[in-house]
């Protein structure tokens, strides 16, 4: 019998000519709202060039997943009353799941989406737990975390439905199998993809390194990423591949500072999160 030759890292990313690009309204506000310079006015300025992303914006911020008092009227108003940093998490679920909508048969899309979204939503509770300074990027390294598949569902698709077949057949977690297979992994397409996007560093590097902890410049983002991946295993909120029994490093809990008091809390409002994550699925898509 041959040899199985498997394919590396730069294969993948070789057959990739068009490589899926943020709308560039997104690209403009993420820069804009990293720059503490900016104001409520410049966003604005940028989001209505897209007519489309600013009515789901609003119609997002008037609905019960934001629960205000009293209607917004306008994008300007939004940006003021829920901020900069939400605005752009609004604004990134948009255009990140508006950009990956291809169906395949051997590849549950809604089931993905359903995993990144409640990824993102206990990824945000988890980093205010634990005091990270921006919450909001948590949510967007969440919902990113397992973008890499879907590059490799589109490129690679004889390799990715092999992994999923051995994912499947010896209850591997997804990143074992994909090195039965491979020489790389989704974490490390993904983190290409949003190193291509000029994601901010410790977003990518936690993406790639989400199985990593050791290697993580960012700890705290990183163990976000774990326990959330640990909570929606035990959740049984999962995608094609991910079969291996729910796991967590260790040193997870000392980064989080999470005891079992903690997980408690966490836990007790893990099905509200997963409420909002489909809310939120359904107003975006």
């Amino acid at each position: 019998m041959s040899q199985i030759i498997k394919v590396s890292f730069t294969d993948i990313i070789g057959r990739v000519h068009n490589v899926p690009s943020l709308p560039e309204v997104v690209t403009e506000v993420v820069r804009l709202i990293n720059d503490p310079r900016s104001s409520a006015e410049q966003v604005h300025k940028i989001m209505v060039k897209d007519q489309a992303m600013a009515a789901k914006i609003l119609r997002m911020v008037n609905s019960v997943y934001y629960g205000l008092p009293d209607p917004v009227h306008n994008l300007e108003q939004a940006i003021v009353i829920l901020g900069f940093k939400t605005i752009r998490s609004i604004a990134m679920s948009i255009a990140v799941i508006n950009l990956f909508q291809q169906q395949d048969a051997n590849f549950n899309m809604k089931s993905f989406w359903t995993h990144s979204a409640v990824m993102a939503q206990i990824s945000r509770l988890l980093a205010a737990k634990a005091r990270l300074p921006d919450p909001e990027v948590a949510f967007i390294t969440g919902l990113l975390k397992d973008i890499g598949m879907l590059i490799m569902v589109q490129h690679a698709p004889d390799e990715t439905k092999r992994m999923i077949a051995v994912a499947r057949e010896f209850r591997y977690d997804i990143n074992r199998a994909a090195r039965k297979v491979l020489t790389t992994d989704h974490a490390e397409v993904g983190a290409w993809l949003c190193k291509k996007w000029e994601l901010p560093d410790h977003l990518v590097d936690a993406v790639r390194n989400q199985f990593s902890l050791d290697q993580a410049v960012d700890p705290k983002l990183t163990s976000v990423l774990q326990f959330g991946e640990y909570l929606c295993g035990l959740k049984k909120i999962r995608f094609a591949g991910q079969c291996g029994e729910p796991k967590i490093d260790q040193a997870v809990w000392g980064h989080l500072g999470i005891d079992k008091t903690s997980l408690v809390e966490v836990l007790s409002v893990i099905n509200d999160e997963v409420d909002n994550a489909k809310m939120l699925l359904k107003m975006v898509m």
